[in-house]
């Protein structure tokens, strides 16, 4: 029986470890968002949007080359 409480400290370090690192990490960095997001957003706003028209006729000559 002695070694179940010997071990509940143990328990209770762990469990604070695992529930306080990610609440740190996010309590100290909380306006940044995942990396890949961030970057995606801002090149979707920098670049401007082709016109898919364009592209079309393209490709349907290389289908037709192709077939």
């Amino acid at each position: 029986m002695s070694w179940f409480w010997m071990n509940i400290p143990l328990a209770v370090a762990f469990f604070g470890v695992w529930v306080g690192v990610p609440m740190w990490l996010i309590l100290r960095h909380p306006d940044q968002g995942p990396a890949p997001v961030t970057a995606a957003v801002q090149a979707s706003q920098a670049a401007p949007a082709e016109p898919q028209i364009a592209v079309a006729p393209q490709r349907a000559g290389l289908l037709a080359a192709a077939g």
